[in-house]
């Protein structure tokens, strides 16, 4: 006979209710990733955090990337085995290169209810549609044209902000007579073409930007205009140390934050960074436009594809996207990543002053039609000319090649895109 106690604990068991769990392939949301800086890891515990609160488990894996095609691979590699995420990270046309694979899980319903139409600004519509149906939703709106700059250097120096380049260059001539780094920057091609991005289009102008960098479309007088562009990357070349081959854009961000360098010109995530430090905008760090990019938004919006393989229920899926959407999961999510969110419907309050000015930027150059696509974060063209730039800017700026090579070989790689996309263009005629 059994102890009497076992038998009270059998008796309450079997009067128990019985349970049945989901299965947790069904119930977890499987997230691929590559925020692993220390602001990023911040921001992707937001987005757990808010998935958590819908009653969904929680499972992710990151991989250093930045889109670049370290984590592509990754991500290829899951899905060719038959495993793929039931959600990955993905910027830019990155997205339509899946979903001409008819792999992604088509968002119409979700959009349509939380209408997505009405809030997304159009440009990063553009990178979360294929032929007309939402394949992505966008999370935030990164801008790319910033100058962040340590404050109290900006204060022992007696600067200002630049509006100009000419204010720009007496502003990084001061950082070099004080013998410290006028422009941190890490070794990655990504990085060189930020710089170069925010040069060409404080050069030549927004609707130089759209028709040569997004449409692909020359000129004969844009020669002209590249050699203007390249002139201005030689000069920024005397600014940089000979440390920037050897580091990482968050190592150069840590040199701002450190008053080692002066300024960076990198995308909006390094306020998420500062912010993660505890550092307050106009304190302790400043945020500035590009010059002569005001009223301009260079966009990289981090965005997530779900893969049709996965074996998460339509149920997990839905309720998933619409959490990533909501406007509470925006603005808390974009308070720590330091973007403006992807909705122009999230309240401002919360957010830093940078994390403001952005807001209000995205939204005056939503009106304007001036929020254009990253070229280094692959929102303006697909990947293959991305990375055709990104060989010839970085080469540029590494002095590997000088001005003249740097002008043949950007007119060279944008013929090929144009002549590529026209004979496409036939083929599908």
């Amino acid at each position: 006979m059994l102890p009497h106690h076992t038998l009270v604990l059998i008796g309450l068991l079997l009067a128990s209710p019985v349970v049945v769990a989901q299965s947790p392939s069904e119930n977890t949301v499987d997230v691929l990733h590559w925020w692993v800086s220390d602001g990023e890891k911040r921001s992707i515990d937001t987005i757990r955090h808010h998935i958590e609160n819908q009653g969904m488990n929680w499972h992710d894996e990151a991989f250093a990337g930045s889109g670049t095609n370290r984590f592509s691979d990754i991500l290829r590699q899951r899905v060719e085995a038959g495993n793929p995420p039931m959600a990955s990270q993905v910027i830019g046309y990155d997205i339509h290169e899946w979903a001409k694979k008819d792999k992604l899980v088509i968002l119409d319903d979700i959009a349509s209810e939380q209408q997505w139409d009405e809030v997304i600004p159009f440009g990063i519509q553009h990178l979360s549609k294929y032929r007309d149906h939402w394949v992505a939703a966008p999370i935030n709106a990164h801008s790319t044209n910033w100058m962040w700059v340590n404050h109290a250097q900006l204060t022992r120096l007696g600067l200002t902000k630049p509006d100009t380049w000419n204010d720009l260059l007496r502003m990084l001539d001061a950082a070099k007579s004080a013998q410290i780094i006028p422009i941190a920057i890490g070794h990655e091609a990504w990085e060189h073409t930020l710089l170069f991005e925010s040069v060409a289009a404080g050069s030549e102008g927004a609707e130089f930007y759209r028709r040569v960098f997004m449409d692909l479309t020359l000129k004969p007088s844009d020669t002209e205009a590249f050699e203007r562009i390249f002139q201005r990357m030689s000069t920024l070349r005397s600014y940089l140390d000979s440390g920037s081959g050897m580091r990482s854009w968050n190592q150069a961000t840590d040199l701002v934050r450190s008053g080692h360098a002066l300024l960076q010109v990198q995308g909006s995530w390094v306020n998420g960074e500062f912010s993660a430090h505890g550092l307050i905008p106009g304190q302790d760090y400043d945020c500035f436009h590009f010059p002569d990019t005001q009223g301009v938004v260079l966009f990289n919006s981090d965005q997530y594809i779900l893969f049709k393989d996965h074996p998460a229920t339509p149920e997990t899926q839905s309720r998933f996207v619409s959490t990533l959407m909501s406007v509470s999961l925006q603005r808390d999510l974009n308070i720590a990543t330091g973007a403006a969110p992807a909705r122009v419907d999230v309240p401002k309050s919360g957010f830093n002053q940078c994390g403001r000015q952005a807001i209000n930027d995205m939204r005056a150059a939503n009106m304007r039609r001036t929020v254009m696509g990253s070229i280094a974060m692959g929102n303006a063209n697909p990947s293959a000319v991305k990375n055709a730039l990104y060989q010839v800017i970085s080469d540029h700026l590494m002095a590997r090649i000088d001005n003249a090579q740097a002008v043949n070989r950007l007119e060279h790689v944008i013929k090929r895109a144009m002549h590529s996309r026209e004979t496409n263009h036939a083929s599908v005629q």
